[in-house]
């Protein structure tokens, strides 16, 4: 058996998914600038945490939001250089936030670079899922983990550029953006053509989204749960370090950790999903990411390290196998299904930031992030909810 499964792993198409991965892992690192960055933001247009936190929503929300309509326009037309667009372009806008003199040229640079990182995300993973039916939680577990490298070293990369040449330079991320594009679409295959029933994909979708209306629902209470814990730590974790005086670059680490392990998470769940399962795989994460948030709430700074590195690991341990669970629910529709999981969900996780940043105010951080297992409690019972798999 073992035999077997090696014989498969080694028949997988591990050119096109690393290609995948590096496509994933620059658009991610680049949205990740702005964690690291806020503390230098607020200083430098003098915001209150709220106003700072509004920031993080908003990029969030159109990372996230937009991806269901991203969907639909990539699905619909896949032979377009969506990638590339979507790349290069949100690598314009995202690094301004370095240069741009005032808060409201920021909030509105930060929209429009995050509609253009979630154009690339649903091409990306339509790619993922189609690369090949048998590897298929392998392939797009690796392609979010790609993602996840990215959320880790984003920050480190911000801050060293800041630390080098100041937030200005930040602009220079342009030209890695490009060089990856090159590389990546000479060497991916070409998506397929859109067939004559796409066109009715309006239609073909709404149906769909009909048939798989109970396991969706279901799955997507999953992940908005997952992704309320994740946006608020991704966001304001740096700045919980700064307001306890371990400093930005402390707060930089710790972001890094939890995403470094997170891409951990989400390899080892595309690699056990298909000998235990996705749900159970789905409510394993949950229960992890739940002691560990505990912990990290409850712990003195020496251990903080420690449960926020288990912490990554149980939250992203689903995220992969999650994708695709939905691709399997819509199985004509890759795109728009990756976009549930990555895009709706944190989406409506963003807007969650913005009452949590406002108490802080009043109470600090620390002490508002206890509210946050509320939301992985809720995300097991979604869990366990979903439904069993059919035994291939």
């Amino acid at each position: 058996m073992s035999g077997a499964m090696a014989g498969a792993a080694r028949h997988a198409p591990w050119g096109s998914i690393g290609l995948l991965f590096l496509a994933h892992f620059v658009v991610d690192s680049q949205v990740s600038f702005l964690a690291p960055l806020l503390p230098l933001l607020s200083q430098k247009f003098s915001l209150s945490l709220g106003t700072a936190g509004i920031l993080v929503s908003l990029l969030s929300f159109f990372v996230a939001g937009s991806q269901p309509l991203t969907a639909i326009v990539t699905d619909r037309w896949p032979r377009l250089p969506w990638l590339a667009i979507g790349l290069i372009g949100s690598s314009f806008f995202l690094t301004a936030v370095g240069w741009l003199p005032t808060y409201a040229a920021v909030a509105a640079a930060i929209p429009i670079g995050g509609v253009l990182a979630g154009l690339a995300h649903p091409d990306m993973a339509s790619r993922a899922g189609a690369l090949s039916n048998q590897h298929r939680s392998l392939s797009v577990s690796f392609f979010v983990a790609g993602g996840r490298l990215g959320f880790a070293f984003g920050p480190l990369i911000a801050l060293l550029i800041v630390k080098w040449w100041g937030m200005e330079w930040l602009w220079i991320y342009i030209l890695v953006n490009v060089v990856a594009v090159t590389g990546i679409l000479r060497g991916l295959p070409k998506p397929k053509a859109a067939s004559g029933e796409s066109k009715s994909i309006f239609r073909g979708l709404g149906a769909a989204l009909m048939a798989a209306r109970f396991p969706l629902s279901i799955l997507l209470g999953v992940t908005v749960s997952r992704a309320i814990v994740t946006v608020n730590m991704q966001g304001l974790l740096p700045t919980l370090y700064v307001e306890r005086g371990l400093g930005l670059w402390q707060g930089g680490i710790a972001n890094s950790v939890l995403l470094v392990f997170g891409m951990a998470g989400v390899m080892a769940g595309g690699a056990l999903a298909d000998r235990f399962g996705k749900r159970r795989l789905i409510a394993w994460g949950v229960v992890i990411g739940l002691i560990s948030l505990i912990g990290f709430l409850w712990s003195t700074s020496a251990l903080a390290m420690v449960f926020i590195a288990l912490l990554g690991f149980g939250l992203y341990l689903p995220m992969g196998v999650g994708m695709a669970l939905a691709q399997d629910f819509l199985p004509d529709h890759r795109g728009f299904a990756s976009s549930l999981t990555l895009g709706v969900s944190w989406g409506l996780a963003s807007f969650s930031v913005i009452p949590i940043s406002w108490v802080a105010e009043n109470i600090g951080l620390l002490q508002t992030f206890k509210v946050l297992p509320v939301a992985l409690v809720a995300g097991l019972v979604f869990a366990y909810f979903l439904p069993e798999e059919e035994k291939k």
